[in-house]
C-alpha cells in the first residue's frame, strides 16, 4: 500500500466511478481527504505504479465512542481475485489499530456485490440490521 497524490486524481475517478451508476470523484473532495485529519486514503499499485485498488477511512467520535467507517473500497476489473480488496481492508484496520485508540469500525456494501460482501464477512465483519436513510444537504 502506497501513499497517493493529487497527480494520482485521474486514476482515483476511474476507480470512483465503478462505485456506483453515481459515484464521481471530484478533485477539491479528493484534496480535501489528503490533506484530513479524520480520513486517509489507502491505495494498492501494480507493478508500473498504477493504482489498481483504493480504501478509505473515516475517524470520528461521538458521545458513544470512537467510530470509523470504511469507504469506496474499490479494486479495477483486471486486478480482482488477487487479494487486494483484502490487504486494503487490512491495511486500514493495522492503522485504526496503531493509532491506540478503540474503534468500532463499520462499513456498508451493496447486496448486489456478492464477492465484497463475503470478503467482508469472511474478515469477521457481521451484517448489522439496519435502515440507512441519505439526504443530500
Amino acid at each position: 500500500m502506497t501513499c497517493c497524490s493529487v497527480e494520482d486524481f485521474g486514476q482515483i475517478e476511474r476507480l470512483t466511478g465503478m462505485l456506483s451508476a453515481t459515484a464521481k470523484a471530484d478533485m477539491d473532495i479528493v484534496r480535501e481527504v489528503l490533506v484530513s485529519r479524520n480520513s486517509q486514503l489507502f491505495v494498492a499499485r501494480d507493478d508500473n505504479g498504477r493504482i489498481a485498488g483504493m480504501a478509505t477511512v473515516c475517524c470520528f467520535t461521538i458521545p458513544t465512542g470512537r467510530h470509523a467507517t470504511i469507504e469506496d473500497v474499490v479494486v479495477l476489473p483486471e486486478c480482482r481475485g488477487m487479494g487486494l480488496g483484502r490487504r486494503l481492508v487490512e491495511e486500514v484496520l493495522a492503522y485504526l489499530k496503531a493509532s491506540g485508540y478503540g474503534y468500532k469500525v463499520g462499513l456498508t456494501s451493496r447486496p448486489s456485490r456478492t464477492e465484497a460482501n463475503a470478503l467482508y464477512r469472511s474478515m469477521g465483519f457481521r451484517q448489522k440490521e439496519t435502515n440507512v436513510y441519505t439526504m443530500d444537504v
